[in-house]
């Protein structure tokens, strides 16, 4: 395959992951959690079915992952980005009590993948231009840079 079709691979499948999260894992993560979690009666009926949804998805990640450390291509992408706050929300969903995803070593790689890929674009992990502190800074920023 040539560079060019490689590339167009590569950026096809990264969108396919994100529209499969958008479009099932989501959805599904949230209808767990609001059975799960929020309703004000216990539905058994739609708790299993949106516990055993997640989990079909989670294989598909899962057989997906096999041999691999990264969802598309050999480094981290908006594919594997895209399941971050999933990650980060299932154990509070699935309803297991003191869930930190902090404490899991896929959550904590997938950070540091966001925080190299913020640095170099010269931004912090809170998405804010380094050496900026606060938003009304940012906004004079902005306006310097537009005066400029």
């Amino acid at each position: 395959m040539d560079s060019a079709h490689g590339q167009s691979f590569l950026l096809l499948s990264t969108y396919t992951y994100a529209l499969r999260n958008a479009h099932g894992a989501s959805d599904n993560l949230w209808l767990l959690k609001r059975f799960n979690v929020l309703h004000p009666e216990k539905l058994p009926s739609a708790q299993e079915r949106y516990d055993n949804e997640v989990k079909r998805i989670l294989g598909v990640l899962e057989r997906s992952l096999t041999g691999k450390q990264w969802l598309v291509g050999e480094k981290c992408t908006f594919a594997d980005l895209a399941f971050v706050t999933w990650n980060e929300r299932l154990g509070r969903a699935m309803g297991v009590p003191d869930s930190d995803p902090l404490k899991e070593d896929s959550f904590k790689k997938a950070l540091q993948c966001r925080d190299k890929l913020m640095d170099e674009q010269g931004l912090m992990p809170n998405g804010m231009p380094k050496g900026v502190n606060n938003i009304a800074e940012y906004e004079a920023k902005i306006k310097a840079e537009e005066g400029a």
